[in-house]
C-alpha cells in the first residue's frame, strides 16, 4: 500500500514538474516532429506582380517561393467592363470580347507555377471619371452571364479560349469601401443592390459551375472590433460601416439561400489583431450556416504605411502574419501586392530585387513544400514569438519570427532527436544569409531553420 502511494505521489510529482517546465522556460521552442497537426497551407501569395509576359525574369521569384495564387485585382485588363467593354452587345458573341491582354495577364501568371484567382469586377476606379462601370448592373442576370463567357474562356476554350481550370471566382471587391456613395471606389449604389448582385450572380454560376469555388466579396475587414470590447463603437464610422455592412451582407445570402464557397477579406494592421478578425469571421459564419465556407484574406499587408521595407524588421512583421495565418486556420491569403513599382505597400521588391520581406515568404513557400505541420508542444510561446514547425519526406524546418518591441527574446530549441542543420535569417543589410543559430533572436528578425 505504501508502495502505491509512493508511485501515485511521484506520479503527480512528474507531471507538476513537466508542467513547469513547460511553463517556466517559454524561451526553448519545443518540436515534436513526429506528431503533425494540420496541413501547410498556401498562404505565401500575391496580388499582382512586376511583368504580365512569360518568361520574365523578376516573376522567377514567385515560382522559387514556391508560391501556389496570384489574385487578379487591380490588374485592370482583367477587369469585367475592359474584356466586355459594351453591356449591350450580346452575351454570346465572342466578338463583344476583348479578351487579348487578360490572356497575357492569365497566362503571366501561369507561367510563374501560380494559379489565377481571378476577382469578377472593377479594380480601384475614380468615383466620378468611371462612374457609369462602378453602378450597379442594368441587368443582373445579364452581368453574371458575361462571367460565366469569361470561365468558360479561360476554362472550356470558348472563343478560342484555354483549359486552365481556374478554381477561385471572388465575385467583386470592396463594395463598402466608403459609406458615402458618392466617394466610392468600387461600387457606386446601395447596400442591398450589391447583395442582390452576389445573390443573383452566385446562384448562377454556382449552378453553371457546381465544380468551381464561387464567393466574395472582397471586405474592407473588420477594424472596428479592435477599437474597444464592443463590435460597434469605439471607431470610425466608416470602420463601423464595414463591420454593419457584413453583418447584413449575411443576414441577406441566408435568408435568400445564397451559396458562398469561400468569404474573402482585406486588412492593413497587425498581427495580433488580423488574429482576433479570424476568430471574429469563423464565429460569425458558422452562425450563419456558412461554417464550410473557406476564409481566405486576400488583401493584406502589416501596416505598411508604418515600416520602412528596407529595414529588416518589415520583413519580420510580414513572416509573423504568415505564421499566425497558419496557426490560426486561414485558408488562403494574398499579400498586396506584389508588385515593383517602389511603392512601399509593394514590399517584396526593392530595385528589382527581393527585399527582407521576400524571404519571408520564401522560407513560408519551404514550409508549404514539405506539406505537414509538425507540433510545437509548448503551452504559450512569448508575446510577440511567432513560430511554425512542417515535416515531409524532405526534411524538418521550423520559421520563427519575433516582433515584440525592442525586446530580444533567449532563444534554445528542443527538437528530440534532430539537431540543427543550417540556420537562415535576414542581416542588417537585408540580405538572406546563413549564421550559426544564435542564443537569441533579435527583436525585428527572423530565422529559417532546417534540421536533421
Amino acid at each position: 500500500m505504501l508502495q502505491k502511494i509512493i508511485g501515485v505521489f511521484a506520479a503527480i510529482l512528474a507531471f507538476f514538474t513537466s508542467l513547469t517546465h513547460f511553463i517556466f522556460t517559454p524561451n526553448v521552442i519545443r518540436i515534436d516532429f513526429d506528431q503533425v497537426v494540420d496541413e501547410i497551407r498556401p498562404l505565401h501569395n500575391v496580388g499582382r506582380m512586376p511583368e504580365y509576359e512569360t518568361g520574365s525574369e523578376i516573376n522567377r521569384y514567385f515560382t522559387e517561393a514556391n508560391m501556389t495564387s496570384c489574385r487578379t485585382h487591380d490588374i485592370h485588363a482583367t477587369d469585367i467592363h475592359n474584356i466586355f467593354p459594351d453591356f449591350s452587345a450580346d452575351v454570346d458573341d465572342e466578338s463583344a470580347y476583348r479578351f487579348e491582354e487578360c490572356d497575357k495577364v492569365i497566362a503571366a501568371i501561369l507561367d510563374t507555377g501560380m494559379e489565377p484567382f481571378f476577382r469578377l469586377g472593377i479594380s480601384y476606379s475614380d468615383p466620378v471619371r468611371d462612374r457609369e462601370f462602378l453602378l450597379p448592373p442594368a441587368d443582373y442576370e445579364k452581368w453574371a452571364e458575361v462571367c460565366e463567357h469569361i470561365i468558360l474562356h479561360y476554362n472550356e476554350g470558348w472563343a478560342d479560349g484555354f483549359r486552365y481550370q481556374i478554381e477561385y471566382w471572388e465575385i467583386w471587391n470592396e463594395p463598402e469601401n466608403s459609406d458615402d456613395v458618392a466617394d466610392n471606389h468600387f461600387w457606386v449604389g446601395s447596400d442591398e443592390e450589391f447583395f442582390r448582385l452576389y445573390d443573383v450572380a452566385a446562384k448562377y454560376l454556382k449552378r453553371k459551375f457546381p465544380e468551381l469555388k464561387i464567393g466574395g466579396y472582397g471586405s474592407c475587414g473588420f477594424y472596428a472590433l479592435t477599437k474597444t470590447n464592443a463590435i460597434n463603437t469605439g471607431a470610425t464610422p466608416r470602420n463601423q460601416y464595414f463591420v454593419t455592412y457584413y453583418q447584413n451582407f449575411l443576414s441577406y445570402i441566408q435568408a435568400h439561400g445564397s451559396p458562398m464557397d469561400f468569404f474573402s477579406w482585406h486588412s492593413y494592421t497587425t498581427t495580433e489583431k488580423n488574429a482576433s478578425y479570424i476568430k471574429y469571421v469563423k464565429q460569425t459564419l458558422s452562425g450563419a450556416g456558412y461554417g464550410d465556407a473557406e476564409i481566405i484574406c486576400d488583401e493584406w499587408n502589416y501596416n505598411p504605411t508604418e515600416n520602412d521595407k528596407l529595414d529588416r524588421r518589415y520583413g519580420a512583421n510580414q513572416t509573423s502574419m504568415l505564421l499566425m495565418f497558419q496557426n490560426e486556420g486561414l485558408d488562403l491569403a494574398h499579400y498586396y501586392d506584389g508588385d515593383d513599382d517602389g511603392l512601399l505597400w509593394a514590399g517584396l521588391f526593392v530595385n528589382s530585387q527581393p527585399s527582407g520581406a521576400y524571404y519571408g515568404f520564401w522560407a513560408f513557400g519551404q514550409l508549404y513544400r514539405l506539406g505537414s505541420q509538425a507540433k510545437i508542444t509548448n503551452l504559450r510561446l512569448p508575446d510577440g514569438l511567432y513560430a511554425v514547425a512542417a515535416t515531409g519526406e524532405a526534411g524538418q524546418a521550423l520559421l520563427v519570427a519575433n516582433v515584440s518591441e525592442k525586446r530580444d527574446r533567449p532563444l534554445k530549441i528542443d527538437a528530440g532527436g534532430y539537431t540543427v542543420d543550417k540556420c537562415m535569417t535576414v542581416n542588417e543589410a537585408c540580405e538572406w544569409v546563413e549564421v550559426p543559430l544564435p542564443g537569441t533572436i533579435e527583436s525585428g528578425s527572423m530565422l529559417y531553420i532546417t534540421f536533421k
